[in-house]
């Protein structure tokens, strides 16, 4: 009898293999009839010792067996099913799938479980006989995100890319005819340029595409202080171009968890930006402190400022203001999209306040950690000029 039921294990656990795998519809039917052709006096418990097996699978597997009106799960099916309210989801999501099979037959559907982040499962239904059903639920959100970054990313590549080509080919082709030396010298720069300016939009691109994709798994403790004095040295020569000066005051802790660099790169993201809006002989002041349990992050300008109108769309990709001005300071559009993406990714927000004519202040909000052990001060300050 033991042996009977080994085997019997096996070929249950063989048919479980081929739904998983998703083989042709032929070999399932084929492993099915082999399945159903062993008496069921044979296998008092096989149900119980494949669920054994089955726990070893990453991928959820909820077997429904009606003769002994049992629903068993193996590991992976129970850790997300029952408990949050994406779990609940699911749990109904097999529900409805184990019907559709007992009434039409085979199913498949893809659920989007939007509950703070999306996730993408794949749920598969079979009936293995007259008294069985197998559902398999697998999580597909890593392959859905690659998926849409990877169309998204080519997308936009092309999209964005259309208009410096044309305007390098256009320059190349005046520049082919061209013999006088002042002309072909500014043909030449504005080649450069526009060629420049499609390498700043391909980084832009894959910078974007990389955060999106980026887990937390490598995530430390941040003290956005020195991070925030760096941003300042990255951008002092831009300034002191602009003829602007750069001022940081605020707290000299401000512990986050996250990714250090992106971190530097969002910062450095609003203060280039505010540089770049701002018109000679102002200052560009960066503010931080701890409120309750959020650090925050402002940072004004005395710009240009942006209407109402554009205040809800400015963190959209490759959205601008004014175009004529983001092409002539470089801008790709994709600078406060990336920002956007850093800040909610850290658990973060960001808000905008402006009024044209007079300047903006993009604050930043961020969940505060809290060493133990450490007593902050709250009231140095300074000046970069």
């Amino acid at each position: 009898m033991g042996v009977v039921s080994f085997l019997a294990g096996v070929i249950f656990t063989a048919v479980i293999a081929f739904l998983i795998s998703k083989r042709s519809s032929k070999e399932i039917q084929l492993a099915m009839n082999q399945t159903s052709s062993i008496k069921e006096s044979e296998v008092p418990d096989s149900l119980t010792q494949l669920m054994e097996v089955l726990d070893l699978l990453t991928i959820g597997v909820i077997v429904v067996d009606r003769k002994s009106d049992r629903k068993l799960r193996n590991n992976a099916a129970a850790s997300m099913t029952g408990v949050r309210y994406v779990d609940i989801l699911i749990e109904q999501a097999v529900d409805e799938m184990i019907a559709q099979v007992e009434q039409t037959g085979p199913g498949d559907r893809i659920l989007e479980a939007i509950a703070g982040t999306t996730r993408f499962l794949q749920i598969w239904g079979y009936k293995l006989d007259q008294q069985r059903i197998v559902v398999t639920v697998e999580n597909i959100t890593a392959q859905s995100r690659i998926e849409t970054v990877q169309t998204d990313f080519v997308a936009n590549l092309s999209h964005e890319l259309k208009t410096p080509i044309g305007a390098v080919a256009a320059l190349a082709d005046s520049l082919s005819g061209e013999t006088e030396t002042e002309v072909v010298w500014r043909l030449a720069e504005r080649i450069v340029s526009e060629s420049h300016r499609m390498a700043r939009i391909v980084d832009d691109l894959l910078d974007l595409s990389r955060i999106e994709f980026s887990g937390t798994e490598d995530w430390t403790e941040v003290d956005l202080a020195p991070v925030l004095m760096e941003v300042v040295g990255i951008n002092q020569h831009a300034a002191k171009r602009q003829g602007l000066g750069l001022s940081l005051t605020g707290a000299p802790k401000l512990d986050v968890l996250g990714d250090r660099s992106q971190l530097v790169s969002s910062m450095s993201n609003l203060v280039d930006n505010a540089i770049k809006y701002s018109e000679p002989g102002g200052i560009v002041s960066i503010e931080s402190s701890i409120v309750g349990q959020e650090v925050v992050v402002a940072i004004t300008d005395h710009g240009i400022g942006i209407s109402k109108q554009h205040q809800d769309r400015i963190f959209e990709r490759f959205y601008r203001v004014d175009k004529a001005r983001s092409r002539a300071t470089g801008g790709t559009g994709l600078g406060l999209s990336i920002v956007r993406h850093i800040v909610l990714e850290h658990g973060g927000t960001i808000e905008v306040e402006s009024e044209e004519g007079i300047g903006s202040t993009f604050t930043v909000r961020l969940p505060h950690v809290v060493r133990k052990q450490t007593v902050l001060s709250t009231t140095t300050a300074g000046v970069l000029l």
